[in-house]
Formats: structure tokens, C-alpha cells, sequence
């Protein structure tokens, strides 16, 4: 090699060297930032074991001289299941999802403290099946506080950092990254409707249920939820509840403020599958009832009309409806597609305030 194209290597091996190390110091930085997260997580993520009672009806054969007589017996057996929380506040209130605590007799809850498990008895402060969250209680005798996570101030963005902290499957606590790779999804699974969900590729599996996605601050940005896989195991798409849905539910099931979610004012039916055919149909949710002086009022909704689409979202029951109004806040402006005769109208309606005294008739 001549020695003028060995100066030329060796001055540009000079300039990319400051380069790689300044690319390499960026690297270590998002790295110390998850160690970071970790840290910060390690204790205020926790696992939460409950315990249900079931009884089970059996008809059983006993033979009294030669003739058999049917007897009935009942057994109750416990199961169990397991799922993931987050402390949310000192005074150790954790928040999870619904369906992992649903129809609970016992609730354990297990910490790390000083990388020692930690386990305490909880009782379930406040929960609603229709937004899939719910808020314990730990149980201690003295006065404790506890580490907890806040919620992010901003709301996620795609292609954000979202890493995923809990128990899958019960194992030790685990740590997975990825982005935030779709926004304000839509979709039920296992017939639970699930609205304006995130959706990551940080993996998430059974027992991750309830756990956050945090962001790179170690703030909440969601509460992991679901899954979808054909096997069952993770398949590159988990879905969490944005921390805003979140932190608005735990601020309103423990009256820290005015519920703020919207309302429209109607009682509801699911429409039967007769009636949709006889329709010309795909589905929708019937107005059974409207409340004077509601939005619902206001629009001019009547009973027997039934809303087919939220805002050009198909709605498909009175559940799918539920979780639409639940996600909006007072004052939101909507649009209902709504079956009347023969025919599909649109109207815009403003969602109000739920009063108090508008009984569980009206929840809607």
C-alpha cells in the first residue's frame, strides 16, 4: 500500500472516531435511561395472586337395595389466578385491570422490597367491568407508605419507547421494550369492548394483565390489557389503556374529582339477532328510555331508535356504546348514526355530565 492511501485510511479513520464514540455515548445514555426505568419500577410494580370459590352442581347415582337413586351434590373448589398492578399512590392504592381481580375472594398482592418479596392481603376499593379497570387497597396494620409511579402528563405518541413491567405468566417481575406502534384502537376480545387503546410490540403476555407501560421517564403511559395472538402467547401485539382513560377512572372511583365522563342520558337495549335481521341490520344498541332535559333529550333521540354508529366507529351492542360515551369527556361533541323507520340519520350530540341522582337506569 502506498504511503499517500495509507494517510488517507488514517485520516479517516480520525475523523469517524470522535463520531462512533459520540454514537456510542448516545447508545449508553438510552441505556442508563432503562436501567433507570427499572430501578424506578422495580417496587412499585407488583404481582397480584387472588383466589376464587367455586361450587360445582353434580347428580350422582347412589343404589338403595338394587334401585338407583339420583342424588344432588355440590363441591366448591378454589382457583386461582394472577395478574399485575402498580402502586399509583403511597398510600398504596394499586391499579389494575378488572378482569383480573373479577369475582376475587381473596386478593394478594407481592412486592419487592430490597429485592425481597413482600406480600400483602388487599381489598378491592373500586372497580368498573365496562372500562376494565380497578383499584386495590393494601392492607397493613400499621401506617406504610409505598414507592408508586405517576402518570405521564402527555399522552403517548407512535413510535414512543414503551416498555412493559410485570409477572407474565407469575414469573419474577420482567422488563420488555418496543414502541408505541398504533393509537386509538378499537376492538373486543373475549366480548369485553376495549376503546382508544394503545397498541406495542413490547411483549406482553398472561399475567402481565394490569401492569403499566411506562415511558422512558418511568411515568405511566398505559395499563397493559390485552393481547391479540392466534396461540395465545405473545404475537408482536399487546394493547393498554392510555394512563389519561386510567388516571381520569382512578381519580373518579375515588371521588379525588368530578367524574368527568361523559353522558348522554338514554337507557339501552342489546338488539337481538331477530330483530337486526328483521331490520336489515348488522347490530346496534336500542334507546329504551331517554332522560328529560339529557343530550340524549336534546338531539331528539327516541325509544326504539337504534344507534348503529359513534363518531363513524361501528357500535354493534349497548356495551360497545358504553365504552364510546365512557372514553369521551363532558362537553365532547359526537356523532351517533342512528336507525329510525326505515332509514339510518345522523346527528350530532354534545355528551354531558352524569348527574348524581340519575339512578343506575341512566348510566349511559
Amino acid at each position: 500500500m502506498r504511503s499517500g492511501s495509507l494517510r488517507v485510511i488514517i485520516f479517516a479513520a480520525a475523523l469517524l472516531l470522535p463520531r462512533w464514540a459520540s454514537a456510542q455515548e448516545e447508545a449508553l445514555k438510552v441505556q442508563r435511561a432503562f436501567n433507570a426505568v427499572a430501578e424506578t419500577a422495580r417496587p412499585a410494580v407488583v404481582s397480584i395472586r387472588v383466589l376464587r370459590e367455586e361450587v360445582e352442581r353434580v347428580v350422582e347415582p347412589e343404589f338403595f337395595f338394587g334401585y338407583m337413586m339420583p342424588v344432588e351434590k355440590y363441591y366448591r373448589y378454589d382457583t386461582g389466578g394472577i395478574g399485575s398492578g402498580v402502586i399509583v399512590d403511597p398510600a398504596g392504592y394499586v391499579l389494575t385491570n378488572e378482569h383480573v381481580v373479577s369475582g376475587a375472594d381473596r386478593i394478594q398482592v407481592i412486592l419487592l422490597d430490597g429485592g425481597k418479596e413482600k406480600s400483602y392481603l388487599a381489598e378491592l376499593a373500586a372497580s368498573d367491568q365496562r372500562i376494565d379497570l380497578a383499584v386495590l387497597k393494601i392492607k397493613t396494620k400499621a401506617k406504610e407508605t409505598f414507592p408508586h409511579l405517576k402518570f405521564a402528563a402527555e399522552p403517548a405518541k407512535v413510535g414512543d419507547w414503551a416498555i412493559a413491567v410485570g409477572y407474565p405468566f407469575g414469573f419474577r417481575q420482567t422488563m420488555t421494550s418496543g414502541i408505541v406502534s398504533a393509537s386509538e384502537i378499537s376492538m373486543r376480545i373475549q366480548g369485553r369492548r376495549y376503546a382508544r387503546l394503545l397498541q406495542t410490540d413490547a411483549a406482553i403476555n398472561q399475567g402481565n394483565s394490569g401492569g403499566p407501560l411506562l415511558n422512558l421517564r418511568g411515568e405511566i403511559i398505559g395499563v397493559n390489557s390485552a393481547i391479540f395472538s392466534p396461540s395465545g402467547a405473545f404475537a408482536g401485539m399487546g394493547f393498554a389503556i392510555p394512563a389519561q382513560e386510567a388516571r381520569r377512572a382512578y381519580e373518579d372511583f375515588l371521588g379525588l374529582k368530578p367524574a368527568r365522563r361523559g353522558w348522554l342520558g338514554a337507557s339501552l337495549l342489546k338488539v337481538d339477532p331477530y330483530t337486526a335481521a328483521r331490520l336489515g341490520l348488522p347490530a346496534g344498541a336500542m334507546i329504551n328510555r331517554v332522560v328529560p332535559g339529557s343530550p340524549a333529550a336534546a338531539a331528539r333521540l327516541k325509544r326504539g331508535d337504534i344507534v348503529v354508529s359513534f363518531d363513524g366507529e361501528e357500535v354493534r351492542d349497548d356495551a360497545d356504546l358504553l365504552s364510546y360515551i365512557y372514553s369521551r369527556k363532558p362537553g365532547d361533541k359526537v356523532e351517533l348514526g342512528y336507525f329510525r323507520g326505515s332509514a339510518v340519520k345522523k346527528l350530532q350530540v354534545q355528551l354531558g355530565a352524569q348527574p348524581g341522582a340519575a339512578g343506575e337506569d341512566f348510566d349511559y
